[in-house]
């Protein structure tokens, strides 16, 4: 027998592994992958400080909010692009080099290491602060906050290596308590405050278009984290169709307590001083305008556990990225390697967590007033997803030429949103100077300098490293017929690989 059928073309041969092997592929259902985004956002934490940030910053605060999440929906849409046509533990960072080639990937990881690590950063130690106060230590020495951190670090990190589903499962269960408990708060709220409430105040006009500029800039913080969900896209099943509905559902489902969060606060002071007392720990204010002070602790494990969920998501989503470039040779290659039991990238979990505490304990101990360390912290991570949604927004119209998949529409709105999000970003750095979240934002600038010039020297070094920048998942042989896997297929502890790329 002769002809082209009768050898195939090597391109067409699939093989055991691929280079993202040893993860717990399609294990993840739609509810999981949603319940991880949600988690990254945190809703219920950014409800309770997003509103009274906007309020110090003199802007309209219901209009802010909304302005943020249109901003935020523009970019959900342009990720669900990329969503629906790759699995990638990258995320961003793969969705970019697609679009812009090696510099951009670059680029959007640097940004997406520091969005995730400072976002776990602000958790864990947020987490610890509002454990110690249901505990009764409402004004924590450094040693106590410290200890508090690395105890919190630990479990978290021997949560994440159990397994994805393990820490899906204990993500979901948390935040869900967290967000009734929040919102039934705020119903309290409501109804013991009804008579002081002023509905004419929650369609108040912004008083100029500066300060509407500056109020969805720092609303924009409580939203950031829906696009996490790609970073699990290896582990879902079906990911081309889970992750981008993922995508939209969670951004709608955090959006929505924040929206209600916010409205409630806009709508009466006496309801936006009891939020913002609980949010600075001052939970003898909150115990007053609740009228029951038995209700201050049910409140207090709410905040815990969204904090927690917050820490595992987002450590979820850190150690993935990490490994994704551990495999592609950008940074050390155990980080690469996979629990052979568990299916979780283990090395990077215990990197991210160790680095994590260690950061976040430094900041308890030495980083002055709880005030300050807070709104520091919440700013570094803000800048970095800020500037992967930016990059990604240019990204994408040049993804879909290339692909022959060209449309007016979708370039519109990615065009739309990476300038608004550059605005966003430009007015976000520039008052932050002068406040509390100057700190952060040095921080985060230094750590641009630092990585950039990190970059700069393995593209010298190894140029051919740096240039296939954007590695995502592919078939393998079990994908088309499960009568081949086999228990070693399942696993892989480095980057090698046997099937195409």
């Amino acid at each position: 027998m002769s002809g082209p059928s009768a050898r195939p073309r090597r391109g067409l041969v699939l093989g055991a592994r691929n280079r993202l092997s040893g993860l717990d592929r399609r294990s993840l259902g739609v509810t999981d992958v949603v319940a991880h985004s949600v988690a990254v956002m945190a809703p219920c934490a950014a409800g309770a400080t997003i509103p009274m940030l906007v309020m110090e910053a003199g802007a309209s605060l219901v209009w802010s909010v909304l302005g943020a999440v249109v901003l935020a929906a523009l970019v959900a849409i342009v990720l669900r692009e990329f969503a629906s046509r790759m699995a990638a533990p990258g995320g961003l960072y793969t969705f970019a080099a697609k679009g812009l080639g090696p510099v951009g990937g670059i680029v959007t990881a640097i940004a997406m290491v520091l969005g995730y690590g400072a976002l776990g950063v602000f958790a864990l130690s947020q987490s610890a602060f509002f454990t110690l106060s249901l505990l009764g230590m409402d004004h924590p020495s450094s040693i106590q906050a410290g200890l508090a951190v690395i105890v919190l670090g630990a479990a978290v990190a021997a949560t994440l290596v159990r397994g994805i589903r393990l820490s899906s499962r204990v993500g979901l269960i948390t935040e869900a308590v967290a967000v009734t408990v929040v919102l039934a708060a705020i119903a309290v709220l409501l109804t013991r405050h009804s008579a002081s409430l002023d509905p004419a105040s929650i369609v108040a006009a912004p008083s100029s278009v500066g300060s509407l500029c500056v109020g969805i800039a720092i609303a924009t913080c409580g939203l950031i984290g829906f696009e996490s969900a790609t970073t699990v896209s290896v582990e879902a099943q079906r990911p081309l169709r889970i992750v981008p509905a993922a995508i939209i559902v969670s951004l709608f489902l955090g959006s929505l307590v924040v929206l209600i969060a916010t409205i409630a606060q806009a709508a009466g002071t006496s309801v936006l001083a009891a939020v913002s007392a609980l949010s600075d720990g001052n939970f003898d204010v909150m115990a007053d305008s609740v009228g029951a002070g038995w209700v201050v602790p049910i409140i207090n494990v709410g905040i815990v556990a969204s904090f927690v969920a917050c820490t595992l998501a987002t450590t979820t989503s850190l150690a993935r990225t990490l490994m994704s470039l551990a495999r592609e040779g950008i940074v050390d290659h155990r980080l690469g390697r996979t629990h052979p039991r568990f299916k979780t990238p283990a090395v990077s979990i215990l990197a991210s967590v160790a680095v994590m505490s260690v950061v976040a304990a430094g900041a308890a101990m030495f980083g002055g007033s709880a005030e300050a360390v807070r709104s520091s912290m919440a700013a570094a991570p803000s800048i970095g997803f800020i500037t992967a949604y930016i990059v990604v927004g240019i990204a994408c119209p040049l993804f879909l030429r290339r692909t022959g998949e060209s449309r007016p529409g979708i370039t519109a709105i990615a065009v739309t949103a990476t300038g608004l999000f550059g605005a966003v970003l430009i007015v976000f750095v520039v008052i932050s100077f002068g406040t509390d979240r100057a700190g952060g934002v040095i921080a985060a600038l230094c750590w641009y300098l630092v990585a950039a010039v990190g970059a700069l020297a393995l593209w010298r070094a190894r140029p051919w490293v740096m240039a296939r920048v954007g590695i995502h998942e592919t078939p393998v042989r079990a994908d088309v017929w499960r009568g081949h896997r086999r228990p070693e297929d399942a696993s892989l502890a480095g980057p090698r690989h046997s099937g195409p790329t």
